[in-house]
């Protein structure tokens, strides 16, 4: 329980760089990540004469040098045995100003790390920029491009592929940073409460996590929200040179990506938003939304694996059984601890192994594995896919470049997962709000239900208001997007991708993925790379109604 925010990580949702493998963890923070180093690798792309109003002009106009950040990392990976991926050593960073408070500069600045992957085609082939945003919120773009940048190879041949770290996020300063309960307040906590105590003691909990909070980062907590985001955006497109933004947002960079069509729509140029996440609903409608669309993921999950027959799957051959005995077993590690040798087991850890696996079906085995290794008695690999001592969810097992080396970017996605979305929703519920809404959950989910009741509590006693601007998405002079929604998404359900494209109201296209997991595109699938990669490179959208599967 060393790393700070212990509340978070389960409830967050996974971004695009952790849906297979949940955790990228590639880039040094500290010292081999030299993002201020001196030698430029390139010299300041040419920016548009005029961006901005007065009071934003030296923003929009500011110079920065990139700088190599990728070739220290490859060199660490060497020493230690690992072979590093290529593109590693074109990888370049840099740092971009930006505003605290966009109605008031005199309120001061703040500085967002920046990596990018220079296009490898000629330059005659040069498209733009293409920004990235892998989720979260709180996830970091810097460390995401770090160790997915073979997943835009045939993008990144016309186009530089560029990812921030958001304010407040990651390498970006200054971070928003929380002080951690101490370790006794957290393992006596239950994240899935079903009764009123166990309510009352999260609330508590929230309530002592968001004082640790403003104590730490109390005069960043205000600044940190969708909307503001959006507008570090437009200044990054002009710091680029790029006259219109071209970006790719999965999961909560969705929402960003939207905020943007929204304030800048004369701005804007090709957008992708995948893993869709409903721009209207409140934040108990949206846990509960969850809730649905995780059980549905592990009764898609219990379906496959009983198919296989018992000598394959571990809940036997009887689909009905087999849910009752997922049930039971969350059931009896109610209060209950298993010493492993990855860490203890209980039900929190239970149910975030199982949240793990429904980002993705490559990880389907690996819980089959684990729930097979519980049924003898062992329960450390249940721990490892929960994301505990070193598992595969949560070092990156499987993504090019993932595990490199260790990063702090991590321990502070959590903190700024509740300080964006605290900032981004006036929602502040109670215990009994909690209590009285706990029946309807569970009827969505007898796993899942009370954990995302209790994700209602996020905000409990946060120390800074926060409003609902970022719901406000309607964009009718932007250009159309595209919206990849995946059918059996858990922690953006498909349906997010319909209600965006209303809201919209711009005749953006919905792309339909007819899979399981979180996003569709750099997953595998030709129809759905395809089609993105065809839109971003040559404006071709898909017909309404083009369905992927």
């Amino acid at each position: 329980m060393g790393a700070k925010y212990h509340i978070s990580p389960a409830g967050r949702r996974r971004s695009a760089s952790r849906r297979a493998a949940l955790v990228v963890a590639v880039l040094p923070v500290a010292g081999a990540l030299a993002l201020t180093a001196a030698s430029p690798a390139g010299a300041p792309a040419k920016r548009p004469a005029a961006d901005g109003d007065g009071s934003l002009g030296s923003y929009y106009d500011q110079s920065v040098d990139w700088t190599d950040c990728g070739r220290k990392v490859a060199e660490a990976a060497k020493e230690t045995g690992r072979k590093p991926p290529g593109y590693l050593k074109r990888l370049q960073c840099s740092r971009v100003r930006v505003p605290r408070d966009y109605a008031a500069t005199d309120r001061g600045n703040l500085h967002l790390a920046v990596a990018r992957l220079p296009a490898t085609g000629a330059k005659s082939d040069r498209i733009g920029s293409l920004v990235l945003n892998f989720g979260g919120p709180g996830e970091s773009g810097v460390e995401g491009l770090g160790g997915l940048g073979a997943k835009f190879t045939k993008l990144n041949e016309r186009y530089d592929i560029v990812a921030p770290d958001p304010r407040g996020v990651g390498d970006s300063t200054p971070p928003v940073q929380c002080a951690s309960p101490s370790a006794r307040q957290a393992k006596s906590l239950d994240r899935s409460p079903d009764d009123r105590a166990e309510i009352d003691k999260l609330a508590s909990f929230r309530e002592l996590q968001g004082k640790l909070c403003e104590e730490d980062s109390g005069k960043l907590l205000p600044w940190v929200g969708t909307a503001d985001s959006a507008r570090d955006l437009d200044v990054l497109r002009g710091v680029l040179g790029e006259d219109k933004l071209t970006y790719l947002g999965f999961s909560y960079g969705t929402k960003l990506g939207a905020n943007y069509l929204h304030l800048f729509p004369r701005r804007t140029g090709r957008v992708v938003l995948d893993g869709v996440e409903n721009p209207m609903k409140n934040s108990e409608q949206t846990y509960l939304a969850n809730a649905h669309a995780f059980q549905r993921a592990l009764d898609d999950f219990t379906k496959d694996c009983t198919k296989r027959g018992a000598s394959e799957c571990p809940l036997g051959d009887d689909t009905a059984k087999a849910k009752k005995e997922t049930r039971q077993l969350f059931s009896l590690l109610d209060k209950r601890e298993i010493d492993t040798a990855a860490g203890e087991l209980d039900q929190s850890t239970f149910v975030d192994a199982l949240k793990n696996a429904m980002y993705s079906e490559k990880l389907w085995p690996d819980l089959r594995h684990a729930l097979s290794a519980l049924g003898d008695g062992n329960g450390a690999p249940m721990v490892r896919l929960a994301g505990g001592s070193g598992g595969a969810a949560a070092r990156g097992a499987g993504v090019p470049g993932a595990g490199l080396l260790a990063t702090a970017a991590e321990g502070n996605a959590d903190a700024a997962f509740t300080a964006v979305t605290c900032r981004d929703t006036s929602d502040r519920y109670t215990a009994a709000d909690v209590e009285q809404a706990k029946g309807e959950f569970t009827k969505a989910s007898p796993v899942f239900g009370t954990f995302m009741a209790g994700q209602m509590l996020t905000c409990t006693g946060w120390p800074v208001p926060g409003d609902n601007e970022s719901r406000q998405v309607r964009a009718t002079k932007a250009p159309a997007a595209l919206l990849v929604a995946t059918t059996g998404d858990p922690a953006t359900p498909y349906r997010g991708g319909a209600d965006m494209a209303k809201e919209l109201d711009n005749d953006s296209v919905v792309l339909t993925f007819e899979s399981v997991g979180h996003t569709g595109y750099i997953t595998g699938d030709s129809c759905v790379d395809g089609n993105v990669n065809d839109f971003l490179l040559d404006g071709k959208r898909p017909k309404k109604g083009t369905r992927c599967d």
